[in-house]
């Protein structure tokens, strides 16, 4: 694919701070590139004909993109698209790709820190901090504790890497099962029930799709281990709150790191916000100073597979809905 003219989407607020970086790390790739920056609809200059559109999933994309004479190419620069597939614009006539992995480093980081704030009762000790009272517990360590992860995509993969390291048996679920390495056991996601009653620690990091929509609920937390650990990392959607609170409320689940949730913010009304097992943060794993040069980084490599002829790293799978 031949690319002279790229457009640049971006809220208002953001878009400033990100031009010369976009600059710099675009025309490194494709050093002739015509390059038009927008922080709204009325931005778009009517007509416009472009190769490529680099975006996040922006609320009016859709009429930013009715504004335009021609574009080719949509690049999204976060790996989470599920809010795209309600949007009214062409999702078969043109290629759209995704920064699949762009998270992987944060959220795997958070998620072994959530996994020693439970071990490690790092919330006990945050309390008795508070109120100056010393006492001591018999801590768990993660040597030998078995991680299941929903999802073996590069988020998955990044996890299984990191908890290896601390000696951890892993398994996980993949669309299409294969060997991932530091991973034991990889099945269909519809194969993870046996393995439930084993798992020390649950991780989700799926993607929001039909198939996924309420998976972790009732039924699959009934079937873990008692005392086991669950951490959300996925999208809001996936994992049931109100399933989470009761699972807890049976000793289920010992605790549970949530970063998603189906309402955002978290309502003030949820009960998860004052249990001493819960652990939420608001939707901040996937956050790092080093986000917009891995998305446009994950840009650049899919264009030089075009330029060679390959297909597209990260290309969306409009039948998979990610």
């Amino acid at each position: 694919m031949l690319i002279r003219h790229v457009l640049y989407l971006q809220r208002a607020d953001v878009l400033g701070g990100q031009q010369a970086t976009v600059l710099e790390q675009l025309r490194e790739a494709i050093p002739d590139v015509q390059l038009t920056f927008a922080d709204c609809v009325d931005a778009v200059p009517e007509g416009l004909k472009v190769d490529v559109v680099i975006t996040p999933t922006l609320p009016w994309l859709s009429d930013a993109l009715s504004r335009l004479g021609r574009y080719r190419w949509l690049h999204f620069l976060s790996s989470g698209i599920e809010r795209i597939w309600d949007m009214p614009f062409d999702k078969q006539g043109v290629l759209m790709t995704k920064s699949s992995g762009v998270h992987a480093a944060p959220i795997s980081e958070y998620v072994i820190g959530a996994m020693l704030h439970f071990a490690k009762r790092f919330n006990r000790y945050v309390r008795n901090s508070d109120q100056c009272r010393w006492e001591r517990y018999w801590l768990d360590e993660l040597t030998g504790a078995r991680l299941t992860i929903l999802g073996l995509g590069h988020v998955g993969k990044a996890i299984a890497r990191r908890a290896r390291a601390f000696d951890m048996h892993v398994i996980g679920t993949k669309r299409c099962p294969g060997h991932v390495p530091c991973v034991s056991g990889v099945v269909a996601q519809d194969a993870i029930w046996p393995y439930l009653g084993e798992t020390d620690y649950l991780v989700v990091s799926l993607p929001l799709t039909d198939e996924t929509r309420g998976f972790v609920g009732k039924q699959l937390l009934s079937c873990l281990k008692p005392g086991a650990v669950l951490i959300d990392v996925s999208r809001g959607g996936v994992v049931c709150s109100d399933a989470v609170s009761e699972a807890i409320d049976q000793g289920r689940l010992k605790g549970a790191a949530l970063d998603v949730f189906e309402r955002y913010p978290l309502p003030e009304s949820s009960p998860l916000w004052k249990r001493e097992e819960v652990l939420v943060t608001p939707h901040v794993s996937g956050t790092t100073p080093f986000y917009l040069d891995r998305a446009l980084g994950i840009f650049k490599d899919n264009v030089r597979a075009l330029q060679e002829g390959r297909p597209p790293l990260t290309a969306i799978d409009v039948n998979a809905g990610y």
